[in-house]
């Protein structure tokens, strides 16, 4: 079976829409790979489009273990709440893997932004819990803020990969893009306003706004993990090395809007201990023990699979 670096970024070419006569047609079929980025980002492109009643159809990914794990994802789901027509099945047997996946899903109130916070703090507390206190905050700031920002519907999916000692998490919208967002702020392109959100830059002259991506583009490097920010045509993969930025042909397809998908190293952590009960990830900050949302005390994560298999 073929392999890929853990810590590549994900091929967002797949989340541009090519036309076919009156409709767009975002095709997956291509997806070697199938990432969380790719799950938000394929939601967020769809809503774009049902919100300005742009026909639109998705063709999910060829390979038989990708499409089982973008329909266990619940992308299929989503996409006829939003009335866009699909061909991922829809009779995906599930298990509960709370503590392992959070299926995409649209951000409406704090609960959705919380609820991805709580699952990459809940694998990377008991690696460093400085960090998984840090990340939790800017995860969740960053989940809330992205929608707020672009004027547009935000999405939200993650998965832990304990094999692979990482936990991939994703934040996308199909909105104004930042170099629209941060126009008055002097954004003088896609590029360099991808610089400008990387620095802490918000759309509001407001020293406390903007802190929630630095803090994570921190502490995801500082738990040996990348982060990877695309917005029009341009496109920065951030690690401990520096940043490393694509634009305009390097990138292929601009990406209409924000995706934000974070890489963190988790290799090491202590899992749940799922034969006797024992206790499972440490509370969020603010969360009291046996109250941390998204997680079922005492019920381990099932044996990890090969990334893009159903779980």
């Amino acid at each position: 079976m073929s392999t890929r670096s853990p810590l590549r970024p994900p091929a967002v070419g797949h989340l541009a829409c090519r036309r076919e006569g009156a409709q767009h047609v975002l095709d997956l079929s291509g997806c070697r790979w199938v990432d969380p980025a790719h799950l938000a980002g394929a939601a967020a492109v769809a809503a774009r489009h049902a919100a300005a009643g742009s026909p639109l159809r998705v063709v999910g990914p060829v390979r038989p273990d990708q499409r089982r794990y973008a329909a266990r994802m619940h992308l299929g789901r989503v996409l006829d709440d939003l009335g866009v027509p699909h061909d991922l099945p829809d009779d995906v047997p599930e298990r509960d893997r709370t503590l392992d996946l959070l299926e995409v899903r649209r951000v409406v109130g704090e609960d959705d932004a919380v609820a991805l916070a709580v699952l990459v703090h809940g694998r990377t507390a008991t690696t460093d819990p400085e960090a998984a206190a840090a990340l939790h905050t800017g995860v969740a700031e960053v989940a809330q803020n992205v929608a707020d920002h672009a004027g547009a519907t935000g999405y939200v999916a993650a998965q832990v990969l304990p094999s692979a000692g990482l936990v991939r998490f994703a934040v996308a919208d199909g909105g104004l893009g930042l170099r629209c967002t941060l126009a008055d702020r002097g954004a003088r392109g896609h590029r360099h306003a991808l610089h400008l959100a990387l620095d802490g830059t918000s759309r509001l002259p407001d020293p406390t706004r903007g802190a929630g991506l630095v803090g994570v583009v921190r502490e995801v490097t500082r738990l040996r993990g990348s982060l990877y920010l695309a917005s029009g045509s341009a496109a920065v993969r951030v690690t401990g090395a520096g940043r490393h930025v694509r634009a305009d042909s390097a990138l292929r397809t601009p990406f209409a809007g924000t995706l934000v998908e974070g890489v963190v190293g988790v290799r090491g952590a202590a899992r749940p201990d799922a034969g006797t009960g024992g206790p499972g990830p440490a509370a969020p900050p603010g969360r009291a023990p046996g109250r941390t949302v998204g997680t079922h005390a005492g019920r381990g994560p099932r044996p990890d699979r090969t990334r893009g298999e159903a779980p």
